[in-house]
């Protein structure tokens, strides 16, 4: 069972939520009864918060660098429709988010809050996921969805699933660090 000093200093003040025992991303989606929807990105606010220079899961401000969690795709085309994130925060989602953290946790398809993917994005999970830190971005609303552009990575660490579908770091481009 998780509890909130287990989780990151900057995701301690985040609503948790009781049924999963984890923390509520600020950038969360909510049905209209008000429970989570963790399958999908409330948009406005994720535009919102990354153009006031604050993290979407904590909403805290960023210190200095940035960093982004998606699959080699969205790292290939250097843009990402998950929000802008502390590393730390982004670091915590790999091992709190059912979806991240568990290769064979599939999100839900009826995204009963919005219905809609981002244009561009696939409902095939990928088996890496690449987290691209960086000193900033800039955003766009493309086809009414946010799409955030990374400056070039200062690093790049790297996701992959073991045997039994657990995530784990592989690599890291940080000197001395991965392999």
């Amino acid at each position: 069972m998780n509890h909130a000093s287990e989780f990151p200093e900057l995701m301690r003040k985040l609503p948790i939520d009781r049924r999963r025992n984890v923390p509520i991303p600020a950038v969360t989606a909510h049905h209209p009864d008000g429970e989570p929807d963790f399958s999908t990105v409330d948009g406005r606010e994720a535009f919102r918060l990354a153009s006031e220079g604050r993290c979407g899961i904590c909403a805290q401000p960023f210190a200095d660098e940035v960093a982004f969690l998606g699959g080699p795709g969205a790292a290939a085309v250097g843009a990402y429709h998950d929000p802008p994130m502390h590393e730390g925060c982004a670091e915590a989602s790999t091992r709190l988010c059912p979806h991240l953290a568990r290769r064979d946790m599939r999100r839900l398809t009826d995204r009963r809050s919005t219905g809609e993917l981002p244009a561009g994005s696939s409902p095939e999970k990928p088996d890496v996921w690449v987290m691209w830190i960086c000193q900033g971005f800039s955003g766009a609303v493309v086809n009414a969805m946010p799409v955030f552009l990374p400056e070039a990575y200062t690093r790049l660490r790297i996701f992959t699933y073991t045997a039994d579908g657990q995530l784990h770091e592989s690599f890291d481009t940080t000197p001395g660090v991965g392999g």
